[in-house]
């Protein structure tokens, strides 16, 4: 007896993954679950093809990424509203990560020539040798993919990669494997096929880890760095990490509060404040605690946000919450979650006297919470700011430069803005990374082109029909140990 079409189709489902809209529930599509063997198909088909463009000129490549540029600026509001249906951000936002998106690739694809030519060294002591740098791809370059920013995070790794001569296998994140195929449709839309899409959940990412890849870009959560980075040990496979944040905003005594104010209240509740480098802490001198906290209440009453991606990470919200209530924080406004709004939404919450111990001052809480967290002086700020395991990016506010300076030497992380906050981020030509739990190597920029190449040293002869320099160490004319002592006296025997 056969099946019917009904059950047929509800079986091919089963084996599906389905993505879901946070807004609702409802089911946005179906993508297929890759497991081993066709990771390892993709795989192949990405060294096939990374044969051909990795023999391009790094000019070649850069007009060539123009083009997909061109592509992505085409498709721009198609590509934002798969984002928009998968992640539930609001409509702006989603094309805002797009435009995000455009401008890197734009940067990176201008760049590249000037950023990956072979480089000129200085030859001393061998004086009669040219010493050069030169920037080759290492293969096929793994990508794994987080949900919050599904277009322009993994363009992050894109870029860089794909300028520098890589092919990439993409694995997007599960709750958003919509965005990330439809990325590499865009990107191989352009003309030639660079990207190849993986779906699935953990165990793709896994076997994706394990397919023979050259290197592998993770953005995510610590937990699951150090889950890959087991995995890249036993093949020696190079990684970069870019993993989490705790940013902290630091209002010096002569600060302008309500400019402060107004960027955190951007910098923390954009995307519902599921943002690797939101302001998560206000860290506050006396002088402008009351004014900082005021403008941060009147700003966040009057916002709307979208609702939180993750199934379950309310939960984690509110326990943030309820820890910082315990040791003697307080909820100044929101703190709740709002069923009114949507079935995932929670309020923009600012909460005050926080302190360091407190778990909403030392983990990621990834959701529209702001602390505030009063200090006696700036000393004390630096300390409260350098408090947390994380250093992704973080700000400062302050007139007087030679305290900005002192911030800036002081505070450990990957990047910080004056003034400002989370625009490190958004300047394609700014290195963008982290230090200790905020993850290791650098996107963005030449530092990101560089990170996905093989360095190569190059040494030629000035002087043609030179004998190698190499046959003195073995032949008649060695010279004796007590010459070239004397020899090294002479020329470095004295300080300069």
């Amino acid at each position: 007896m056969g099946i019917s079409l009904t059950e047929e189709v509800a079986r091919e489902e089963a084996a599906a993954l389905a993505s879901l809209d946070p807004r609702d529930g409802s089911v946005v599509g179906h993508v297929p679950i890759h497991g081993p063997a066709e990771v390892a198909a993709a795989v192949v088909r990405a060294r096939e093809a990374q044969v051909g463009w990795g023999r391009l000129t790094p000019r070649e490549r850069g007009a060539h990424l123009r083009r997909v540029r061109a592509e992505l600026a085409r498709r721009a509001e198609e590509l934002a509203e798969v984002i928009a249906a998968e992640t539930g951000k609001l409509r702006f936002e989603a094309v805002a990560e797009v435009a995000s998106a455009v401008m890197l690739l734009s940067h990176t694809a201008a760049r590249a020539q000037r950023a990956l030519a072979p480089r000129k060294v200085g030859s001393y002591p061998l004086f009669f040798k040219r010493a050069e740098v030169r920037y080759e791809p290492y293969g096929v370059v793994g990508v794994i993919s987080p949900w919050n920013y599904p277009a322009f995070v993994p363009m992050q790794a894109l870029s860089g990669a794909l300028a520098a001569g890589n092919t990439v296998v993409l694995k997007p994140s599960e709750l958003t494997p919509l965005t990330g195929v439809l990325l590499g449709e865009i990107v191989n839309g352009a003309g030639r096929r660079l990207v190849e899409v993986v779906t699935g959940a953990g165990p793709t990412g896994a076997a994706l880890c394990e397919a023979g890849i050259d290197k592998i870009a993770f953005t995510g959560s610590p937990t699951t760095a150090r889950t890959i980075l087991r995995a890249a040990a036993d093949t020696l496979t190079p990684t970069v990490m870019e993993l989490g944040g705790k940013d902290a905003m630091i209002v010096c005594p002569d600060a302008d509060p309500v400019a402060a104010a107004r960027a955190a209240v951007g910098a923390c509740f954009a995307n519902a404040g599921q943002t690797c480098v939101a302001i998560e802490r206000v860290v506050v001198t006396p002088e402008h605690h009351r004014a900082v906290r005021d403008e941060l209440v009147r700003r966040a009453e009057r916002l709307t946000i979208g609702p939180i991606t993750q199934p379950g990470h309310l939960e984690v919200i509110e326990d943030r919450l309820a820890n910082a209530r315990a040791n003697g924080a307080v909820v100044v406004t929101g703190g709740r979650r709002r069923p009114d709004w949507g079935p995932n939404h929670f309020e923009p919450t600012v909460v005050d006297c926080v302190t360091p111990e407190m778990d909403l001052a030392r983990h990621e809480t990834f959701g529209p919470v702001l602390a505030i967290m009063p200090v006696a002086d700036l000393d004390e700020a630096i300390r409260v700011a350098n408090s947390t395991d994380f250093g992704l990016a973080g700000c400062v506010f302050g007139r007087d430069s030679a305290v900005v300076e002192r911030v800036l030497a002081e505070v450990r992380t990957g990047g910080l803005s004056v003034n400002d906050a989370a625009t490190t981020v958004a300047l394609p030509a700014l290195p963008f990374g982290g230090v200790r739990h905020s993850g290791f190597g650098r996107l963005h920029g030449d530092a990101g082109m560089h990170e996905f190449s093989v360095t190569k040293s190059v040494a030629t002869n000035r002087i043609r029909r030179m004998q190698p320099l190499a046959a003195l160490a073995a032949g008649p004319s060695t010279p004796s140990p007590a010459l070239l002592a004397k020899a090294i006296r002479l020329l470095w025997g004295r300080p300069r």
